[in-house]
């Protein structure tokens, strides 16, 4: 039962940050990442990488994995686990920068956790192509793999959580398909899902999304991303285009002025790993704003942002969280804009030297890679934690009401 009174128990500061609609249709428009996010930097910790190891699969025989596991990975934790997937012309040392050289996932990590802006986790890239007729069935066919081969030797082979909330998938042009392919089937096994130019392996989304209700219940978060010049940016827009038809919860971001590139890719992993597994988000001044209820997000806090996170944890209720960046459909700041799809004006991310950014800006064409191509910083004080808390139940109410009155 909605108790419509709720806001009268609230503080107007409180009241204001509260988004203007539940599901926007406005790309979120985060801003650039700092300069040099996905470089090696040597004053900062490593992670290790276990390179182009071997697994068994039923059916294919051995199979090549990479394995990045963060600084100071031990067995005595559980950690989560993002399975990263490569395109077209990839393979299982693209995202770290080798081979057709795709993306450079361990230094974005290096970079998330020397900033303290992501949850410490294990990121598992396969080579996700397996025998078949042509390219699309080589892709498909790993679908069976990744479910039954991959993830349970993951999960003997390292420490790791076993749960879908501890799993998130992702992935970039095909790899980028295969996320929305394998990812929407299967909520109870992937919490997170984050494709980035998909490619034409995406099947729609009344293919993959049989279950809205079982979308809504279980997925934390939906990180959709593209480059405005890319030509296969309808892929994704049509999931876009769905889930706001279905008023589920996700985040669209467009990277203006890019196509079918490495930059994109870049961007859009800093974007995604910094808001997947927080489940009371990292600690640390500066780090990462806490997740919101399913589908709401935290916002990076690089800057002086309060971060934290009072997401419901509802199926369907998104979060309030303290210097991070809105999300479509998704939460209010604290201490931000509340505009729609925005991005928030206090401790979100912070570009550095001047405009921001990856200097990796040359496009990956058909014949040289991919062919479709917390609470943050401790609050300190009860009151903030008390308006913190608040300020989710209302956003829930809201949420409530907003669906009560459409319907």
């Amino acid at each position: 039962m909605l108790i419509k009174n709720w806001p009268a128990v609230l503080s107007l500061s409180v009241i204001s940050v509260l988004p203007a609609a539940a599901y926007a249709s406005d790309p979120a428009n985060l801003p650039l990442p700092p300069r040099g996010f996905d470089t090696r930097d040597a004053s900062i910790p490593h992670g290790k990488l276990d390179v182009s190891v071997s697994y068994p699969t039923r059916n294919y025989g051995m199979r090549k994995v990479t394995v990045y596991m963060p600084p100071g990975y031990s067995t005595s934790q559980k950690y989560p686990v993002v399975y990263l997937h490569h395109g077209i012309g990839g393979n299982e040392v693209s995202w770290i920068g080798r081979g057709s050289d795709e993306g450079n996932a361990d230094n974005i990590m290096d970079y998330l956790y020397s900033k303290q802006m992501a949850k410490p986790m294990i990121v598992v890239m396969p080579s996700g192509k397996m025998d078949g007729a042509d390219d699309f069935a080589r892709f498909a066919n790993f679908g069976d793999v990744l479910l039954h081969d991959l993830i349970p030797w993951v999960e003997k082979t390292y420490s790791v959580a076993t749960d879908a909330d501890s799993r998130a998938i992702s992935g970039l042009s095909m790899g980028g398909g295969q996320t929305f392919n394998f990812g929407f089937p299967n909520t109870d096994v992937f919490h997170y899902i984050g494709p980035y130019s998909a490619a034409p392996n995406t099947q729609q989304p009344t293919q993959t999304i049989k279950d809205v209700a079982a979308v809504k219940a279980n997925v934390n978060l939906i990180f959709i991303a593209c480059g405005s010049a890319d030509g296969l940016i309808g892929n994704s827009k049509n999931y876009h285009d769905f889930l706001d038809q279905n008023n589920i919860d996700h985040i669209y971001q467009i990277e203006p002025n890019e196509g079918h590139t490495k930059t994109v890719w870049n961007r859009s992993f800093y974007n995604f790993a910094q808001r997947i597994f927080l489940d009371g988000g990292a600690t640390g001044s500066g780090g990462a704003g806490g997740a919101g209820g399913a589908g709401g997000a935290g916002g990076a806090g690089e800057g002086a942002g309060n971060g934290g996170s009072a997401g419901d944890g509802s199926g369907d209720g998104g979060g309030v969280t303290g210097g991070g960046a809105v999300t479509t459909g998704g939460s209010a700041t604290t201490g931000g804009s509340a505009t729609t799809g925005g991005s928030a004006t206090t401790g979100g991310q912070v570009p550095s030297s001047g405009s921001g950014g990856t200097d990796q800006d040359t496009p990956v064409t058909e014949d040289s890679g991919c062919s479709f191509s917390v609470p943050g910083s401790n609050p300190g004080t009860p009151p903030w934690r008390f308006g913190i808390h608040l300020a989710a139940i209302a956003a829930v109410l809201f949420r409530a009401r907003a669906r009560r009155n459409r319907g």
